[in-house]
């Protein structure tokens, strides 16, 4: 879906795994108006001045990146992010959705007995090495399987160490948030989503799931393309002024 504004769209990216740079070009234009209002007589230094400070710089809408189509999850685009409650959290203070404002964020939800999850973490810890200073946040919503189990923080701070992890994860052990950003929407195939929330915390891009990574063997052509896609996707949110995201 391309918006308004758009200078452009993604182009092919060559390269697994290798960060890409964002091009944009925000054009500014000048509108000018003003002068004495009818009918009313001024000295011509007092009309002048009053001309400029009616002129109005009014900067054309900040562009707006076209994304890469996702696989899956185009009801959710566009959608303001569900703000979560409380849960506990691992490797952070309890973060709130209104702290994130600002930031590009990358949300992928996973458990510990997922095949898929394991596949897709050093994608993830490459992710949140490369761009965490530059302004993305990665944060793993973690749902014990199957719906309802129990599974205590230390053993999931376990995986996340054991996974490399040192971005934030958050335990979603009611699969409260797993409801609210994808499963209570439609028939999904996978829980291990991922969404991308721009700087002001909408919805633009998602990861249906169940993997995506660099390299690989070469039957995962897929999970290939999405890792690419991703990549893409943050770096144009990245280059994105934050008025765009409004």
């Amino acid at each position: 879906m391309k918006a308004r504004g758009t200078k452009g769209a993604w182009g092919p990216v060559g390269g697994w795994g290798r960060p890409w740079m964002a091009r944009a070009a925000l054009g500014l234009v000048l509108a000018c108006g003003g002068g004495a209002e009818r009918g009313v007589s001024e000295a011509p230094a007092e009309a002048s001045l009053k001309a400029q400070q009616a002129a109005v710089v009014a900067p054309e809408p900040a562009a707006r990146y076209e994304l890469p189509a996702p696989r899956g999850g185009q009801d959710r685009i566009g959608q303001p992010a569900p703000a979560w409650g409380t849960m506990e959290w691992i490797g952070s203070e309890p973060l709130a959705l209104e702290d994130l404002r600002g930031r590009v964020v990358l949300i992928r939800f996973w458990t510990d007995t997922c095949p898929f999850c394991r596949a897709t973490a050093p994608a993830l810890v490459e992710i949140d090495d490369e761009l965490r200073e530059r302004g993305v946040t990665v944060i793993g919503m973690y749902h014990p399987k199957p719906r309802g189990t129990t599974r205590s923080a230390a053993e999931a701070a376990e995986v996340r160490a054991e996974f490399g992890w040192r971005f934030p994860v958050a335990l979603d052990t009611s699969w409260a948030m797993l409801d609210a950003f994808w499963l209570a929407h439609g028939e999904r195939d996978a829980t291990s989503a991922s969404f991308v929330l721009d700087r002001q915390g909408v919805i633009r891009w998602v990861h249906p799931g169940p993997e995506f990574h660099p390299g690989g063997p070469a039957d995962h052509e897929e999970c290939r393309r999405d890792y690419t896609n991703l990549r893409a996707v943050l770096e144009a949110l990245l280059a994105e002024e934050p008025a765009a995201s409004q």
